[in-house]
């Protein structure tokens, strides 16, 4: 793989919940950094929920080996906070990449 084809740097984040005063829960960044990525399959659908219309975007995106990715880690791409689905591991040679599919839905 060309490491040219890493040209977007998204935002990467890792969120943790606890109990405000109030009893309620709220998140909070823990960890949040950049990364050079590879976007890859921004395809979407509209579909309808609840009487309301709504888009959902996908994303697989591609990134070297960081101990900070998690299988909860969301993502910042186009001013879009995106949820993950899944991750799973590649291995070329020496170098290992993970491959994270992300999805956006926004009304």
């Amino acid at each position: 793989m060309s490491i040219g084809k890493m040209n977007r740097r998204p935002l990467f984040f890792n969120e943790t919940t606890y109990q405000d005063v109030g009893g309620g829960s709220k998140n909070l960044r823990t960890v949040e950094w950049y990364q050079w990525a590879q976007v890859d399959d921004r395809t979407g659908s509209s579909f309808d929920s609840q009487s309301t219309d709504l888009q959902r975007y996908d994303y697989r995106v591609r990134v070297r080996a960081d101990s900070r990715f998690g299988s909860q880690t969301k993502m910042v791409y186009d001013g879009n906070t995106c949820k993950p689905e899944s991750l799973t591991i590649e291995s070329e040679g020496y170098k290992q990449f993970f491959v994270l599919r992300y999805s956006k839905i926004e009304t």
